[in-house]
């Protein structure tokens, strides 16, 4: 484990320099929304880098490094990227170079919000003082973030098209994009927010959904490896009553790859499900923490964690689920299984259920192993090779979870980007 420590002094005077340096032409209550947050990352930093969260990951490293990195405000043009073109049907929005923007035209419930300082989108750029947003990325996100993307639907609105959020690959580049969802009543969407390939890079992700009353949301995650990159993920959910979510992930690991997902469920009958199949290899890693808070009778729950870790890759899952004595009728499962791949692979889990009530159907488990021997034994003697057999293996233990995803085409999509990383 490295050494969570950072230069304070140092780092903290060219934070402060790049808030006053990048004020000019801002709104007051951004600066005085940057200025809280310097001020509350000030007093959380250090005492964060030594905790549970951060212990097994390079945070520090990429704070060290954080002004090595440029922070890129400049047009782009798609014709530099060679894109895939397998989900070219879907509304598709890109981020580069600190913005969000199109080459189409965007339905009225899609809003980029870069230089937008209204009144109205105060809520989007503002710093929540809430507890559980005071982290370091979060933070972070505030200080630097350049733009934000609106998803906000209309009551009773469903959208059935695919939105497909792309974050282009960067060089040397710093850049803290933000995702608003916001769900009205009745409505529904699907949304896969995929992040290519960048290099040398730090790249801090901060998305924040509200759904309200018999709303549902699918929502994919995928992130390509990230080379020499830093990468921080962090989730934020709030849903009401009847509402229904699905968070997938796909995370192929970076120099530091770190995952903080803080999912709450406010009223009676919120159902959440969570899954991610993270797969760090060479000598990237991936780090997944997920908190579920059940503040609601009748609330259900969902978390399955899978870990293929191949090479020197490092991994790990910390999840805590909390039921508290008041809450009646809930359901709460939380699950990791691991593979290690080779002898220099490294793992570690801790899955924690807090419940403090009997009215509570629960259950939590935790598993770290290679493969089945006698099962790669039995698959040889059927005369397959030594290597199809493992991949036959791998793809069972990894098709578990990307069988639940519901869309066809964004199953063969995910399947097709876990075979293309595979093979090379």
């Amino acid at each position: 484990m490295a050494n969570q420590s950072l230069n304070q002094s140092d780092h903290m005077d060219k934070l402060q320099s790049f808030i006053e340096n990048d004020s000019r032409n801002l709104p007051d209550w951004v600066n005085q929304g940057r200025e809280s947050a310097f001020k509350n990352y000030k007093d959380i930093c250090n005492k964060q880098l030594k905790t549970a969260t951060w212990k097994n990951t390079k945070l520090n490293s990429m704070l060290d490094n954080f002004f090595e990195k440029e922070f890129t405000d400049q047009e782009t043009s798609l014709n530099q990227f060679e894109l895939d073109s397998t989900l070219e049907d879907s509304l598709r929005i890109f981020f580069h170079s600190g913005a969000f923007f199109t080459e189409e035209e965007m339905p009225s419930y899609i809003r980029f919000l870069k230089g937008n300082y209204s009144e109205e989108n105060q809520a989007i750029f503002r710093l929540e003082n809430s507890s559980e947003r005071q982290s370091i990325p979060y933070l972070l996100n505030n200080i630097i973030s350049r733009d934000a993307l609106l998803i906000e639907t209309a009551e009773n609105q469903h959208v059935e098209k695919l939105i497909h959020i792309v974050h282009l690959p960067h060089k040397n580049a710093n850049i803290a994009p933000r995702l608003n969802i916001v769900l009205a009543k009745n409505s529904s969407i699907k949304i896969i927010d995929e992040q290519l390939s960048s290099g040398d890079s730090i790249i801090n992700n901060y998305i924040d959904i509200k759904c309200e009353e018999h709303s549902s949301l699918d929502y994919y995650k995928v992130s390509h490896a990230q080379n020499d990159s830093h990468q921080i993920n962090s989730l934020n959910l709030d849903q009401e009553a009847n509402t229904n979510v699905n968070v997938f992930s796909l995370d192929l690991g970076a120099d530091s790859a770190s995952s903080l997902n803080h999912l709450k469920l406010n009223g009676e009958n919120s159902n959440v499900s969570c899954s991610t199949l993270f797969m760090p290899s060479i000598d990237r890693s991936s780090h997944h923490n997920i908190i579920i808070d059940h503040l609601s009778d009748k609330s259900s729950s969902s978390v399955n964690y899978r870990g293929i870790i191949n090479d020197h890759g490092v991994g790990s899952f910390f999840g805590k689920i909390k039921v508290t004595k008041e809450r009646r009728n809930t359901s709460a499962f939380m699950q990791n299984k691991n593979l290690l791949l080779s002898d220099d692979s490294k793992i570690s889990t801790i899955p924690i259920l807090e419940i403090y009530n009997d009215d509570t159907e629960c259950s939590h488990s935790a598993t770290s192993g290679s493969l089945d021997k006698e099962k790669l034994f039995y698959l040889k003697t059927r005369g397959i090779n030594e290597y199809d057999a493992k991949n036959f293996l791998i793809k069972s233990f990894m098709d578990e979870l990307v069988s639940q995803i519901k869309s066809r085409r964004l199953r063969e999509y995910v399947n097709g980007l876990i075979l293309g990383y595979r093979k090379d």
